[in-house]
């Protein structure tokens, strides 16, 4: 600011001049009239009178450099302020980097575990997948082998039944209980009550059928007895209704009181196929159980 003055000052003295006389006076340049066209020259100023306008000039100068200085103190306060707030800026930049570094840093650790978190739930996955095609395939084999174990208990089932079947045979006589004989003069059924054997329970005490569980070859056979009876006694065994082989015997008289018949047969019989015994006549029967029937399976077909 010194040097501007300075120079600003020169300015000023330099425009004054020294004339021959010794006296200082300010050149100004000639003023042409007009009109006339004739070149006036204005009088010499005298050095007070410069040197008063030096001091105004001088004085406007002041005044001039103290706005500046006025100015330059603002500019100086706001400069300030800008520094620091530029330098508080710088530091929150700074700050903003390092976090934003810490920030960066944290997504890469987090970006790496998360990717070993997806190659480890890739893997578990790939491993889930192969347990369940296995659990798949396992469940496939465990439903077979239970079909396999169904089909094994239904064919062990018909076997213990077809043997159950197999074991077939009994034996009744015709009165549950006491003695006395039993007449009829048409042909009727006979049910004989008092069971003594029915192994494959295929014989029913309430009807008098056998009935056929299983197709095979079958042995039958029937005992009657008569005693002191005046009348004749004939027994048959029937298939389905059908008489198959015949027995019979007169009345009783006084040189032969009792008689005996029976008779036997083989019978291929078909599932459900019936067996039983008729009578006509009159058969007797007691405790000694004379009066029979017998079957058993001889072997199935």
């Amino acid at each position: 600011m010194k040097t501007f003055l300075a120079l600003l000052l020169l300015c000023c003295l330099c425009r004054a001049q020294k004339d021959s006389s010794g006296n200082n006076v300010l050149l100004q340049a000639p003023n042409v009239d007009s009109k006339e066209g004739v070149a006036e020259t204005q009088e010499p100023r005298t050095e007070a009178e410069v040197q008063a306008d030096i001091w105004a000039e001088l004085r406007d100068l002041r005044d001039m450099v103290v706005e500046q200085k006025v100015e330059l103190r603002h500019l100086t306060a706001r400069v300030t302020a800008a520094e620091s707030q530029v330098e508080a800026l710088q530091k929150e930049n700074t700050a903003m980097e390092a976090r934003m570094t810490a920030a960066e840093s944290l997504a890469e650790e987090l970006q790496m575990e998360n990717d070993a978190q997806a190659t480890e739930l890739a893997v578990a996955q790939e491993t889930l997948s192969t347990l369940q095609q296995r659990v798949t395939v396992s469940e496939h084999r465990v439903e077979e082998l239970e079909k396999q174990q169904e089909g094994q208990k239904e064919a062990v089932q018909e076997l213990q039944n077809t043997n159950r079947v197999r074991q077939v045979a009994f034996s009744a006589s015709l009165l549950a209980s006491g003695e006395g004989n039993t007449d009829h003069a048409e042909q009727v059924q006979l049910i004989y009550e008092n069971v003594i054997s029915n192994i494959g329970n295929c014989y029913n005490q309430h009807t008098g059928y056998f009935t056929a569980a299983v197709r095979g070859v079958y042995y039958f056979r029937f005992t009657g007895h008569i005693a002191h009876s005046d009348r004749a006694m004939a027994l048959s065994i029937n298939k389905n209704g059908h008489v198959i082989v015949t027995s019979a015997d007169r009345h009783t008289t006084s040189e032969d009181p009792e008689d005996n018949v029976s008779n036997g047969v083989v019978l291929q019989l078909e599932v459900k196929d019936v067996v039983s015994v008729n009578m006509v006549g009159r058969v007797w029967d007691d405790h000694h159980h004379r009066t029979t029937f017998t079957g058993f399976l001889l072997f199935p077909l």
